[in-house]
Formats: structure tokens, sequence, C-alpha cells
């Protein structure tokens, strides 16, 4: 048997596990983006009725550098989930026999259309589907333990800017 041949039931099944494992990294994208404008939104109306209650002065420094700390780095753990780092690629383990990376076309690799025909006539498709399967995933995982992270530090920032102000509130800090 042919490597290229893979039986219906096989390519069916490997189609459906890379659309999957491919939708899952967009809803988590989608998810990221819909809960970052709802936090940046909600530091707004934090912010506003955060400047309402008078604050002592040596407490300023402390509260501005805190709130910068708590509204920004909630952001940027949301877009470390859009943009996950190049530099941290997920990693597959050893190398695999006659792997030619022709699933997803890079330019720089296949600059001419025959090099890349070339390379996916070669290629053994029941590796390359599951390889690309294999790092989807990765890149998932990575992506949802991102979102987790985001949406534990969002709501760590809410609380304690909960706390903040409700000491201002009471004077402790005012």
């Amino acid at each position: 048997m042919d490597n290229n041949d893979i039986d219906k039931s096989t390519l069916t099944l490997l189609l459906s596990s890379l659309r999957d494992v491919q939708n899952a990294i967009r809803a988590y994208d989608t998810k990221s983006q819909v809960v970052s404008i709802g936090f940046i939104f909600s530091l707004g109306l934090i912010t506003t009725v955060g400047a309402l209650v008078p604050g002592k002065p040596e407490f300023s420094t402390l509260l501005v550098i805190l709130s910068w700390l708590l509204g920004i780095l909630p952001i940027i753990m949301f877009g470390s989930v859009l943009y996950p780092s190049r530099s941290m690629p997920p990693k597959l383990g050893g190398k695999v026999n006659n792997l030619q990376k022709s699933y997803y076309l890079l330019a720089e690799r296949f600059p001419i259309l025959n090099t890349y025909i070339e390379a996916f006539d070669k290629s053994d498709r029941k590796v390359k589907l599951a390889y690309e399967i294999q790092k989807s995933s990765l890149l998932r995982d990575i992506k949802r333990k991102r979102f987790v992270w985001a949406l534990g530090i969002s709501g760590f920032s809410f609380t304690l800017m909960f706390l903040i102000q409700l000491l201002r509130s009471v004077e402790i800090l005012a």
C-alpha cells in the first residue's frame, strides 16, 4: 500500500479532527476578543467610580501604579491568546520519516510552485495530517491555558480594585 493512500474513513476522521482543533483555536480568539473588550469597558466604569472617592495624596502614586498594573496586565494576557509568540511554538518531539511540512504553505519554504508540488507528492499524507492535528492541538492547549490565566488575572484585578475602592469609601485609604 502506498503511503499516500488513506482509506476514506481514516481521511474523514483526520480531517474532522483537524477541523475541530482549528475551530477551537478560533473560538479562543473570539472569546479573548470579547472578554478583553468587556474588561476595557469595565475599567472605564471602575476608574470613574474610583475618581469620585477622595484619597490621601500619599497613596496616589501607589494607586496609579497599581491601577495601571491591574488594568494593563489582563489586556496583555488576552493579547497573548490572540497573538501567541512565534518564539514558543509547540514542540512535537523527534523527527518523523517523510514529513515534508507541505500542508501549511510558507512562501519562504516553497518559493516556487513546482517545489511545493514535489514536496506535497513526496509527503506521507497520513503523517502530515497527524502532524497538523498534533501541532494544532498543542496550540489550542496553549491558547486555553493563556485564556484561563487572563480570566484569573482579570478576576483578581476586579477584586483588588473593589477592595481599594471599598477601603477608600470607608476612609481607611482616604
